[in-house]
């Protein structure tokens, strides 16, 4: 262990690390240095950015929260909580809170509904078990210490936290902690979580503030009986608020907390903490060592857009994002933003495009690199397996001859040796002028005779609509076209390309475009900007019904959609 050195593009005092659950999750996805940087709460960027305020609330379980807290420690009705939720559309009247947009308001409500009937049935279980009854507690527990001697990471203290909704018996036997989950239960949370959040549970105290400083105590005379005794036993609960669900993650007594702590939370916590690596991604959007960062690639003015108001925070874009905007402002704010999702039934074209996908990430990931010319289809092209879906009769049939297509043809095929090759790499890019971070993950990319290529696939029934210019059709591959061409790959961008191969049961399409060449790079720029202009400015993102409705994730929570799928029956059926 060496001390911790601060980034460039940050000051501030390190002295103080806190963590959190999400730290001790060790997501490969998420930029090491920047887990770090957040442990040292009263680290701050240098210059620390001046932005306008969004008109949205975008942390999706605040109204949530809020509203469980005036049920749980206001003592107020459910009924009452949820008619101000909807009067005050998500700010109970407090002045500084974002509203909610109408699609988080109904989200809200089921949410709320929900988990008071899950509390209420946990406490009818505890009750015929014998148990003692949970009650809310309002302070946030907090494992810490006084400061004391700076140690070799820098740091005098050491805090640990766990976000969640907190409960304990009366006679202090017993805590309860319930984590949250947008969608379904995350029964799956990484064993290192689960030991961090029992161990807050179980050690925690009592505290006030601490967002960028030390947390203080609560003072003993503000405390109620269970609020400040160690209990015997932990238990944490995870609740699902987008399905209603809930599931008891763990039950333990002290001895286990401790012991599962030090094998399982204490090495992960350790690694975050310590950890300076650098992964550019959707990381860098809230970074505070953004401005002093040496691996991400910045190109100012690549979408040559000029945003119609003042500054806005600081976002992340990628073409998912920009053809969720185009087909409903609403749609792309829900689920991309919020993360609000309900499983909608796959179109069997849907379902098979992903399992060959599926199939050829797993045969472009073989070692060493091979091509797919060698490699055998599925034992039986009548009934297969890929990504967990399991395709028969015609769909396995076309999705078989789909990977024979391909195999031909594959990018891979005869590649040398010493060449790279990225499946699913993220690729990410800075434009400082929009205060903007693109994000692509192509399908493959991989590098020949000094270029880099760039690989996309789909899956279709039909042939390329030779109507439409191919990137307007693909945005994706326009997005490949920029970032090559503002070198965020480095190479010879004389030798990149951006390949498609439009797969079809009986044949195939391959196409490829040139990032070298400016006629190209305009075109993509404007395609992408046509795509991003109108979201760029957009702050209240209204519902715009068509027929993208149809299979909205977030058509359960929206009445504009759901009205007018109606409507549409209706007119059907008339």
């Amino acid at each position: 262990m060496i001390r911790w050195p601060v980034p460039p593009g940050t000051t501030g005092d390190i002295s103080l690390i806190r963590t959190n659950l999400p730290a001790s999750r060790l997501d490969p996805r998420d930029c090491p240095l920047k887990r770090s940087s957040d442990a040292r709460p009263m680290l701050r960027a240098d210059p620390e950015a001046v932005q306008r305020a969004e008109a949205l609330q975008d942390f999706t379980l605040k109204v949530f929260m809020d509203a469980m807290d005036l049920i749980e420690h206001g003592r107020m009705a459910p009924e009452w909580a949820i008619e101000q939720l909807w009067l005050t559309e998500g700010t109970f009247g407090l002045n500084g809170r974002r509203r909610a947009h109408p699609v988080l308001l109904a989200w809200t409500v089921e949410a709320v509904q929900s988990y008071v009937a899950a509390r209420k049935a946990d406490q009818q279980m505890r009750q015929a078990a014998g148990l003692p009854a949970t009650h809310p507690v309002p302070d946030k527990w907090v494992v810490g210490q006084d400061p004391g001697q700076i140690d070799s990471r820098g740091a005098d203290t050491y805090e640990a936290t766990a976000w969640g909704r907190r409960y304990a018996a009366q006679d202090g036997s017993t805590r309860d902690l319930w984590l949250l989950s947008f969608g379904a239960t995350k029964e799956d949370r990484p064993e290192a979580e689960k030991a961090a959040a029992a161990f807050v549970a179980a050690r925690g105290m009592p505290a006030k503030g601490g967002w960028k400083a030390r947390h203080t105590p609560v003072p003993a005379g503000a405390l109620h009986p269970g609020r400040t005794t160690a209990p015997e036993r932990v238990r944490v609960i995870e609740f699902g608020c987008g399905e209603g669900t809930s599931a008891e993650l763990l039950d333990w007594d002290r001895a286990k907390v401790q012991q599962r702590f030090a094998s399982d939370a204490w090495p992960a916590l350790a690694r975050a903490v310590d950890d300076t690596r650098v992964l550019p991604g959707s990381s860098c959007v809230d970074c505070k060592a953004l401005s002093g960062c040496g691996e991400l690639v910045r190109s100012p003015g690549l979408l040559q857009m000029t945003p119609a108001g003042p500054k806005r925070a600081r976002r992340s874009v990628s073409v998912t994002d920009l053809r969720s905007y185009r087909d409903c402002p609403a749609k792309y704010h829900a689920t991309r933003q919020l993360k609000l999702r309900t499983a909608q039934p796959e179109s069997p074209e849907i379902r098979r495009g992903r399992a060959v996908d599926s199939w050829l990430n797993e045969r472009h990931g073989t070692h060493p690199h091979g091509g797919c010319r060698t490699l055998p289809g599925p034992a039986d092209p009548s009934s297969w397996i890929s990504a967990g879906l399991h395709l028969v009769g015609k769909e396995a049939e076309d999705g078989a001859s789909m990977l024979e297509q391909h195999a031909q043809v594959c990018p891979l095929n005869g590649l040398a040796p010493g060449e790279l090759v990225r499946v699913q790499h993220q690729v990410t890019c800075y434009d400082p002028e929009l205060d903007l971070v693109l994000i692509a993950t192509p399908d493959l990319l991989y590098t020949r005779r000094g270029g880099w290529v760039w690989w996309e696939m789909k899956t279709a029934n039909s042939r390329l609509y030779e109507g439409e210019p191919l990137m307007a059709s693909y945005p994706q591959l326009a997005m490949g076209v920029l970032l090559l061409a503002a070198g965020v790959l480095g190479g010879d961008i004389a030798r990149s390309r951006v390949e498609f191969e439009l797969l079809h049961s009986d044949d195939l399409t391959f196409l490829e475009l040139d990032p070298s060449r400016s006629q190209v790079v305009s075109e993509a720029r404007e395609v992408i900007a046509a795509l991003a202009r109108p979201w760029a400015d957009d702050q209240l993102y209204p519902a715009t019904p068509g027929r993208p409705c149809g299979s909205c994730e977030a058509r359960n929570w929206c009445r504009p959609g759901s009205d007018h799928l109606a409507a549409t029956v209706a007119t059907e059926e008339a």
